[in-house]
């Protein structure tokens, strides 16, 4: 640490951090004065690591509130300055020695740093990530505080209370956070923690803070609860319009990032357009505009607010960027426009310009291959790469438009009255060379239906049908591996002739086709008619699936997929 000038005070609250602290204080001691450390409550090596690395090391009863924890911490700041850190944190490496520019500030009581999210998988990938600048250093014993119980936020209080806090400085200083990657998240699993403190602080109040509105929205959206987080996400909205305030832009991001999450693009035009009629420069909400557009067909103006993007850039880091939304995705999804407008040539530009902007971005090299492109396709695939994602940082918020593998799954669902198992295995059988993995929805099956389960080697879904229909596309997407999902019934079956045309389907998979509407031929004896007709979407590129409907037996698709027909002859056993 730097001895004699009392600067900058590192101030951090800490509870069973062991994995983690070591590398968080290694990055900053030797630019900061002192290093104040709160525990909460660990039951780890926490304290010792941290005191062995310099750390004043303080213990306080954890009271339901991390800003009382924080404010503790700073009671016993002696620096000029104070930062402020999580231990899943570090700064980058060489930037810590520019903390020491805060000597220069001489108006401003804040100052800010570019904060570096990695939303990946298990290791931080450059392009796996949000960028933000935030206010993470302030003047000590200048009012500056913490309030709120979880989610914490800087406030000001008292004849400083007028101080902009939106406007800090901005130090050339880069922040990485971790703490989103999902290796963390699943070793921390805390939503129902965050939840409980978070509908605590709006209990009984006619006035809630539209901040915990939102953040209990983003609790729900974390867990794939996308109406949940939308409905939430809107009264934080109407919140803070109530109290004559304008909602920050974290909200619409949130909102929005929902209704791509679940595949409702309808219900997001033309009302993305008011949010971006009050934060028209970022960048994020005019990619979410241009995916609404081109998942509802209109390619032309989809192709208007991608290159839109790329005017934009992703630096106004006033607002909570997604790493190549200026960059790299618009890029990517004017190959898929290009694509869907018959022009192979034009798309193929744009993908490479995707590959010259992140030269790992997998999806970009599979379809410029597909078009017939000598790009070799990276040997890993990144999980943030496959499209921007809302915070939940796990599901696809943009459906791709083509295919990169020829694997099919096979979805059935079995009920307490379904057919015996010797027939159930000769039904089977006649499926079985369409399917590479097999499905199977246990909706109150027998005990044929876990013999055949088990004799298929089938991944069991277990959805009573009493359960809303609208999870259970949700439930499957975490158990599918194959590209193409083709959906069953134990009494479904064709004719020779038209098991070559789905067989050939399967062989040739050709790229522009990503759903398939069947024809269900229901016999005479069920409806008083000769024959009855009807389409359903039966198989289909699994991006373009946004939902399933188990009562119908048939897919949710996106507007615009191209289809053809086959024919399936419907018959009891």
């Amino acid at each position: 640490m730097v001895a004699n000038i009392p600067l900058i005070s590192l101030c951090m609250i800490v509870k069973d951090e062991e994995p983690w602290i070591a590398r968080c204080l290694l990055s900053v001691r030797d630019s900061v004065d002192e290093i104040i450390v709160v525990d909460t409550g660990s039951h780890d090596r926490t304290m010792d690591i941290a005191h062995g690395l310099g750390a004043k090391v303080l213990q306080f009863p954890w009271k339901e509130s991390f800003a009382e924890a924080r404010n503790y911490s700073l009671r016993h700041a002696t620096g000029e300055w104070v930062l402020w850190m999580d231990a899943d944190e570090e700064l980058a490496t060489g930037d810590a020695p520019k903390l020491r520019q805060v000597r220069t500030i001489k108006d401003s009581k804040l100052a800010s740093l570019e904060t570096v999210h990695f939303n990946g998988a298990y290791r931080p990938q450059p392009d796996e990530a949000y960028r933000l600048a935030q206010c993470r250093l302030f003047r000590n014993g200048e009012g500056v505080h913490f309030t709120g119980g979880i989610h914490e936020q800087l406030s000001l209080s008292g004849q400083h209370a007028t101080t902009d806090t939106r406007s800090p400085v901005l130090l050339p200083v880069r922040l990485f956070h971790y703490g989103y990657l999902q290796s963390m998240t699943s070793l921390r699993s805390k939503h129902e923690r965050n939840l409980k403190l978070l509908q605590q602080s709006i209990a009984d109040n006619p006035n809630p803070d539209p901040w915990s509105l939102y953040h209990i929205a983003s609790e729900y959206q974390r867990i794939g609860e996308y109406a949940l987080a939308f409905r939430q996400a809107n009264y934080a909205i109407a919140t803070s319009l109530g109290q004559s305030k304008l909602p920050p832009s974290l909200f619409y991001k949130l909102k929005y990032g929902c209704l791509l999450a679940s595949g409702s693009f309808r219900e997001g035009w033309p009302g993305i357009d008011k949010a971006i009629g009050l934060y028209p420069d970022y960048v994020d909400l005019h990619l979410y505009k241009g995916s609404i557009l081109m998942h509802i067909g209109q390619t032309e103006a989809a192709i208007s607010a991608f290159e839109h993007c790329l005017v934009l850039g992703e630096n106004a880091l006033q607002y909570m960027i997604l790493k190549g939304a200026g960059t790299f995705y618009p890029c990517y999804y004017l190959g898929n426009c290009y694509e869907m407008r018959g022009l192979p040539g034009d798309a193929a530009v744009w993908y490479r310009r995707a590959l010259e902007y992140s030269p790992a971005f997998v999806e970009a090299a599979l379809k410029l291959s597909q078009l017939g492109g000598s790009e070799q396709v990276p040997e890993r695939l990144q999980s943030g790469n496959r499209a921007p994602s809302v915070p939940s940082l796990r599901k696809s918020s943009f459906r791709s438009a083509t295919p990169p593998v020829k694997t099919w799954s096979v979805v059935v669902l079995l009920g307490v009255d379904d057919v015996p198992l010797t027939a159930l295995r000769k039904w089977a059988e006649s499926w079985q060379p369409f399917a590479d993995e097999w499905i199977i929805i246990d909706a109150g099956m027998g005990e044929d239906g876990r013999k055949l389960a088990g004799e298929l080697e089938a991944q069991v879904i277990h959805f009573p049908i009493e359960e809303d229909p609208s999870q259970l596309w949700e439930r499957m997407k975490e158990v599918l591996t194959a590209t193409y999902v083709l959906w069953l019934n134990p009494y479904d079956e064709m004719s020779g002739e038209d098991r070559e045309v789905l067989s050939d389907m399967k062989k040739s998979q050709d790229s522009q086709q990503t759903m398939f509407s069947l024809n269900l031929c229901l016999q005479e004896e069920e409806l008083d008619r000769e024959l009855w007709v009807v389409q359903r979407n039966r198989l289909a590129h699994q991006e373009t699936i946004l939902g399933c409907n188990p009562i119908s037996g048939e897919f949710i698709a996106v507007p615009g997929s191209m289809s053809r027909n086959s024919s399936i002859w419907l018959r009891k056993w």
